[in-house]
C-alpha cells in the first residue's frame, strides 16, 4: 500500500512539474514574428531590481508594464533590423565585447567546469567543515623570524595575551577572523585548521600576506540537514567552485606561460595620449565634484576614435597566431568595462592602461582558444547572444532620435511665458539620492531594502554621494526638472517610494521620493537661473513623446498580439533581485539584460488600445 502511495505522489509532482513546464512554455505575446514567452518574461521580470521592489504597487499592474515595456523594446528591435542597424560600426563597437565575454565564459565550462567530479570523500569532508565555524586569531608579518619566535614561545605554553604585550610582537596581531568551507584558498591548509580545537594554533604558514600563526579561540557546530537537498548542493558548490579555481589557474598557465605577444607600442602611445587628454578635459569641466574618478562615456570614444583615424584604428595591436587584434577592438573592449581611472596624474593613467592591456591581450588568448574549440557555433551561446542583441539595438534606435529632440532657447522662453503655470506635470520633488560605484553595492543595498531597512538608515551609512544632496543625502525641495531624468522618473513614482539603479555617468543611483506636491501659482521660478534646467526638461520631455509616438507607429507596422490569460496565469516573486553573473575566467555582467523603463516614456493605457487584445 506504501509503495502505491508513494508511486501515485512520485506521479502528482510529475505531473505539476511537466505542467509548470508547459506553461512556461506558453507564448505571452506575439509582435512581428517574435515570441515572448511566460518563461522568458518571469526569468527577465524576477532579475529586474526597478520592477521587483516596487512591492507596495499592484503586482497585477506591475507585471502588465513590464510586459508592455518587453513588447516596446522587441519592437524597437524589429525596425533596427529593418534599418540594418545589426551591421553598423556603432553596434560592433559596443557588442563584440559581450560576444567575447561570451566566449571566454563558455570555454570555462567546457574546459574547466565540466572536467571537475567531486569524489565520495570530497563530498563527506565538505559536509564535515561546512557544519563548523571557527573563530582565530590571527598573527602575521613578513618577517619569518618574528613568526617562528612567536611559535617557539606558543611551544614553551607562553600565553598568547602576554606574547603580544611584549613591545616587538604587539603589532603582529591582525585581529579576529572567521573561517569556513571556502573562506580559504588553499584546501589543504583549510583541512589543517579545522583539525584544530579551540586554543590551539597553527604552525607558521607562508601565504599572500605573509607569515601567518593561526590561533583557534572557539569552534562553533551546526548540524548540517542532510535532508535538505539546497544545503547539500550548495556546500558542494563551494568545493567546486575552488577546484574550478585551481584548474582555471593551471589552464591559464598551460596556454599562456611562457608565451610572448608584443604589442605595437606606437600606436598603444598614440591611443594612450588621446585617453588622457579627454581625462583632463573632464577633470577641467567638472572641477571639484564629489567623484573621485574618471569614467570615459560614449561621447569620449566617439571623438578618440575619431581622431586616431580610420587606418589606426585598423592597425594591428597585436596577433595571437593568425588573429589580428586591432585598435577598434581594444578601444572596443575600455568602452565596455568601464574602466574607472581614478586620477588624472599621467603616469598613473599610463601605468593603469598598460595593466589593462596586459589583461586584454590574455582575454584574446581565451577567446582565440575558444574559436578553436568552434565554441562560436554553440547554440545555447547564440541564444544567450540573441536576448542581449535585442536589448543592444532597441536602444541603440532609440538613442537614434536624439538629435530629433534638441529644443531652441527661443522654445525656452515660449514655454516659460506661456505653458509652464498650466503645465500640471510640473511638481515640486524631495529625494534621497543614493549613487552605488559597483553592482556589489546594488546588490547588497536590495538585499537590506528587502529585508526591512529603511531606506533613510541605508543612506546614512553613505551620505553624500550626489552633488544635488546634503550630506544625509537628501535633496531640496525643488521643480522636478531641476533633477532631469531622476525628477521626470521620481514624478511618476508614489510618496516613500524607492527605485532603481538608474545607470548614470558610469555609476548606480538609487532614489526615493519623500515629498512631492504640486507647485502653487505663487512659487517664484527665475527664468535666467532655471534656463538650463527647462531646456533639459524640455529636451527629455520631447524625446519621451516622440519614443511613445514612434512605439505606436511600430506596434500598427508589425503587428502585436497579446495573450493576458497567460499573463495571470504566471506566478512570480516580488523579493527584490539585482543578480550579476560572474563569468568564466573574470568579468561580469548583468544576469539578465536590464531592461530599460520604456513606461515611462509610454502612455500604456494609449498603447493597449493600438494592439490587438
Amino acid at each position: 500500500m506504501k509503495t502505491k502511495i508513494f508511486l501515485f505522489s512520485l506521479f502528482v509532482i510529475l505531473f505539476h512539474l511537466k505542467l509548470a513546464s508547459q506553461n512556461l512554455e506558453k507564448i505571452l505575446a506575439q509582435i512581428g514574428n517574435q515570441k515572448i514567452t511566460a518563461k522568458e518574461f518571469k526569468l527577465r521580470y524576477e532579475l529586474s531590481p526597478f520592477v521587483s521592489h516596487r512591492s507596495k504597487w499592484n503586482q497585477d499592474t506591475i507585471k502588465t508594464d513590464f510586459l508592455f515595456s518587453m513588447i516596446a523594446e522587441r519592437l524597437w528591435y524589429l525596425d533596427a533590423l529593418d534599418k540594418g542597424l545589426e551591421n553598423s560600426e556603432e553596434f560592433r563597437f559596443y557588442f563584440k565585447p559581450l560576444q567575447d565575454i561570451f566566449l571566454r565564459d563558455y570555454l570555462f565550462k567546457q574546459e574547466i567546469e565540466e572536467k571537475i567530479k567531486l569524489t565520495a570523500s570530497d563530498v563527506s569532508n565538505a559536509i564535515y567543515k561546512a557544519q563548523f565555524k571557527i573563530k582565530s586569531k590571527i598573527l602575521n608579518s613578513n618577517d619569518s623570524i618574528k613568526i617562528f619566535t612567536i611559535h617557539s614561545l606558543l611551544n614553551e605554553k607562553i600565553t598568547l595575551d602576554s606574547i603580544l604585550k611584549i613591545p616587538e610582537y604587539a603589532f603582529l596581531s591582525s585581529g579576529e577572523f572567521e573561517i569556513s568551507l571556502g573562506s580559504l584558498k588553499d584546501e589543504e591548509v583549510e583541512d589543517y585548521l579545522f583539525s584544530l580545537n579551540p586554543g590551539e594554533y597553527s604552525k607558521p604558514i607562508k601565504s599572500e600576506i605573509g607569515w601567518v600563526i593561526f590561533y583557534i579561540t572557539d569552534k562553533l557546530f551546526t548540524p548540517i540537514d542532510l535532508s535538505n537537498q539546497k544545503a547539500v548542493e550548495n556546500t558542494k558548490r563551494i568545493v567546486k567552485s575552488r577546484k574550478a579555481m585551481i584548474k582555471a589557474q593551471e589552464y591559464l598557465q598551460e596556454i599562456l606561460g611562457n608565451k610572448i605577444y608584443n604589442i605595437d607600442d606606437t600606436l598603444f602611445n598614440q591611443i594612450f595620449e588621446l585617453i588622457y587628454k579627454r581625462i583632463l578635459e573632464k577633470s577641467e569641466k567638472d572641477g571639484e565634484t564629489i567623484q573621485s574618478f574618471y569614467v570615459l562615456n560614449d561621447n569620449d570614444y566617439r571623438l578618440i576614435k575619431l581622431e586616431l583615424g580610420d587606418t589606426n584604428l585598423r592597425k594591428s595591436l597585436f596577433k595571437i597566431s593568425e588573429m589580428e587584434v586591432t585598435a577598434w577592438d581594444f578601444l572596443a573592449n575600455l568602452a565596455f568595462e568601464e574602466h574607472k581611472f581614478q586620477s588624472k596624474d599621467k603616469n598613473k593613467i599610463y601605468s593603469q592602461l598598460s595593466k589593462i592591456v596586459k589583461d586584454f591581450v590574455y582575454q584574446q588568448r581565451l577567446v582565440y582558444e575558444a574559436k578553436k574549440h568552434n565554441i562560436d557555433k554553440n547554440k545555447n551561446l547564440l541564444d544567450e547572444l540573441q536576448n542581449w542583441k535585442i536589448n543592444f539595438l532597441s536602444t541603440q534606435l532609440r538613442l537614434s532620435y536624439l538629435d530629433s529632440a534638441r529644443v531652441t532657447d527661443e522654445e525656452v522662453l515660449n514655454y516659460f511665458n506661456n505653458e509652464f503655470r498650466k503645465d500640471k506635470t510640473n511638481l515640486l520633488i524631495k529625494m534621497r539620492i543614493l549613487n552605488l560605484e559597483n553592482l556589489d553595492e546594488v546588490e547588497k543595498t536590495l538585499e537590506q531594502i528587502s529585508s526591512g531597512k529603511s531606506f533613510k538608515e541605508i543612506i546614512k551609512s553613505y551620505g553624500k554621494t550626489d552633488s544635488l544632496t546634503n550630506d544625509s543625502g537628501e535633496t531640496p525641495l525643488l521643480p522636478h526638472f531641476h533633477f532631469g531624468d531622476l525628477g521626470i522618473i521620481a514624478s511618476k513614482l508614489n510618496l516613500n517610494e524607492v527605485y532603481g539603479p538608474i545607470n548614470r555617468n558610469g555609476m548606480y543611483s538609487i532614489i526615493e521620493v519623500i515629498d512631492k506636491k504640486e507647485m502653487p501659482d505663487t512659487f517664484q521660478i527665475d527664468i535666467e537661473s532655471s534656463k538650463n534646467y527647462i531646456k533639459n526638461f524640455l529636451f527629455l520631455k520631447k524625446f519621451n513623446e516622440l519614443t511613445s509616438q514612434k512605439t505606436f507607429e511600430l506596434a500598427e507596422k508589425y503587428g502585436v498580439k497579446i495573450y493576458e490569460d497567460v499573463l495571470k496565469e504566471i506566478k512570480t516573486t516580488t523579493i527584490p533581485m539585482f543578480v550579476h553573473r560572474f563569468m568564466g575566467f573574470g568579468g561580469r555582467i548583468a544576469g539578465v539584460p536590464l531592461l530599460d523603463n520604456w513606461f515611462q516614456f509610454v502612455d500604456i493605457k494609449e498603447f493597449k488600445s493600438k494592439v490587438q487584445p
